[in-house]
């Protein structure tokens, strides 16, 4: 692990919070803002999904191969029509893997903002991707999902390293430490660690990614419903950071020895902590800290767990108003100074 306590709250002086991804504006230049003024230390760059529906997590990475694929009727995700499974995986092998303006226009405004000097604290620069896991859970040829079928994982697998690594080097440019966070919902629905190649499939990804000097998140704000998120798994894949939803069910989650092994070892954990809701009025500062101490009651009293810890929202602001969003990231901001001043 090389994560340093650079990124934790203590050494930010409750400073250390990101964002998961999206924002609700339309205006890229504005959200931009928003990341500078409540996010300067670990800014990242936007999904704006109401701006454009190619924004969208996964329209957004299958831009170069949208004329191939159809909306799945009552149903999820894309299928491929009128044309042959050879052709898809072709262009996603030898196609273009970068984001564009049309489809990102967070990133080049953000690019813009880092040009200026914008973001003069940051210790971090973080950028996120769909993960293989779930692009490929989205992707059907012949109603059966490209995750069943192990070269159409591989391929997706090479593809989004393809573009996390566009997206590494592009931020690298401004010397400072980059972290690329892979999105991978689909994480909660796998059942054990195991040795499947879907798991195979996410770790190798976050250990080449590593390989690049890059920091690596993983992050799952996806849960069943009688079950919590799978932080064990989660930290079972080789990121530095793993973010994921802290808010619900989130009892003695450090007391798991997977995830105490994973703090040991210098990992850091994104708390999802504050709810991802169209109303934040009744959510106060007091209830967040008390699901932050829940939540480490676990964890081994000779750690220090706010040197390990980062906040965030649940999920991406992508779908609220403005307003909120920058409520939720002000209770970030305050729920990270409440941390660091905590003596756990």
């Amino acid at each position: 692990m090389r994560i340093t306590t650079a990124l934790s709250c203590a050494a930010l002086g409750g400073g250390a919070i990101t964002g998961v991804g999206s924002l609700p504006h339309r205006d890229p230049a504005a959200a931009v803002r928003l990341v500078a003024d409540l996010c300067p230390e670990i800014p990242f760059w936007p999904q704006l999904p109401q701006r454009a529906p190619s924004e969208l997590m996964v329209e957004q990475a299958l831009a170069p191969v949208a004329e191939l694929l159809q909306p799945r009727k009552g149903s999820y995700g894309y299928q491929l029509e009128q044309r042959d499974r050879a052709e898809l995986l072709d262009r996603l092998t030898y196609g273009q893997a970068a984001l564009t303006p049309e489809v990102a226009a967070g990133f080049f405004a953000f690019e813009e903002a880092l040009a200026a000097n914008a973001f003069p604290r940051a210790v971090a620069l973080k950028g996120q991707i769909i993960g293989p896991l779930t692009l490929a859970a989205q992707i059907f040829v012949d109603e059966q999902p490209l995750l069943r079928d192990p070269e159409g994982l591989a391929v997706i697998r090479a593809y989004v390293e393809r573009m996390a690594r566009w997206q590494i080097m592009r931020l690298a440019r401004w010397r400072t430490p980059v972290l690329l966070v892979l999105d991978e919902p689909y994480l909660a629905l796998l059942p054990s660690l195991g040795n499947t190649d879907m798991f195979a499939a996410v770790h190798g990804l976050a250990q080449s990614l590593r390989a690049t000097g890059a920091l690596v998140g993983v992050h799952c704000c996806a849960a069943l419903p009688d079950q919590p998120p799978p932080l064990a798994l989660l930290c079972a894949t080789g990121a530095d950071i793993v973010s994921f939803d802290a808010y619900q069910r989130g009892e003695a989650f450090c007391a798991d020895p997977i995830v105490r092994s994973f703090l040991a070892a210098g990992g850091a954990l994104a708390f999802g902590l504050v709810p991802t809701l169209r109303d934040l009025a009744n959510v106060s500062l007091a209830d967040l800290l008390a699901r932050w101490l829940v939540v480490s009651c676990g964890g081994d009293p000779r750690l220090s767990l706010k040197d390990h810890t980062l906040i965030t929202a649940t999920c991406g602001l992508g779908l609220l108003s403005e307003d909120v969003a920058r409520r939720s990231f002000e209770l970030a901001r305050e729920l990270a100074a409440a941390v660091g001043d905590n003596e756990l």
